[in-house]
């Protein structure tokens, strides 16, 4: 569960969010719409506990969250480390004690299911952006996270990653796992149980936006 008790937050005393209430419950699957500048990252980092609020408080509940940043490249150009390397990692702070062959068998479930295992003794160097992205995904899930925030993740992708991708979320959240997304498509959230949209420092549901005349978007 994550709550927002009257949040606000500003930069260089500009206001980024003002007196935002929301609260996401565990297991849900909640969409987040709206422009670029809007306070979508704001609110996105302060869900994280990566800025803390000037105003109101934040309420964390959540046992373990995995974040997928928009990022399609890697800080390192030189890294070199393989797909299958790279999911692994996501193991290390599991169970230290995992034997070879369970850890084995969990990453090539990984691998299988985010459509990688052609790819798995691939440099991600040599990876598209969208390749990339899905490693990091399959790399977030493999630790077994109670929630997955997702900040446009599909940036870079070809239509049949994107497509893939959107399912698997869909699969997440059938099977019981929290869902945070941050999108540019409303037509992506349509299994969404809830939507809201960030626009100048405010959130609003789906509903409110459409009262306020923005007919627009299309679910």
């Amino acid at each position: 569960m994550i709550e927002f008790d009257h949040v606000s937050f500003s930069f260089l005393n500009t206001p980024v969010l003002k007196d935002v209430c929301f609260k996401m419950e565990e297991g849900e699957f909640i969409g987040i719409l709206g422009p670029n500048g809007g306070g979508k990252s704001t609110f996105l980092r302060l869900a994280l506990g990566l800025l803390k609020p000037q105003e109101g408080k934040v309420i964390h509940d959540e046992k373990k969250i995995s974040y997928i940043a928009q990022t399609t490249s890697i800080s390192d150009g030189a890294f070199p480390a393989t797909v299958r390397e790279v999911v692994s990692l996501g193991l290390v702070d599991q169970h230290l004690s995992f034997r070879f062959k369970e850890k084995r068998r969990k990453v090539d479930e990984m691998l299988e299911r985010m459509d990688l295992l052609p790819l798995q003794n691939r440099l991600i160097t040599e990876l598209s952006g969208g390749q990339l992205q899905r490693v990091k995904i399959a790399k977030a899930l493999i630790s077994s996270p109670t929630l997955l925030v997702l900040d446009e993740p599909d940036a870079g992708m070809d239509e049949h990653s994107h497509h893939h991708l959107i399912h698997l979320i869909e699969d997440l959240h059938e099977e019981g796992k929290g869902i945070l997304f941050v999108s540019h498509h409303p037509h992506d959230l349509e299994k969404a149980d809830k939507i809201y949209f960030i626009e100048n420092g405010q959130i609003l549901t789906y509903e409110q936006e459409l009262e306020r005349g923005h007919h627009h978007v299309d679910l």
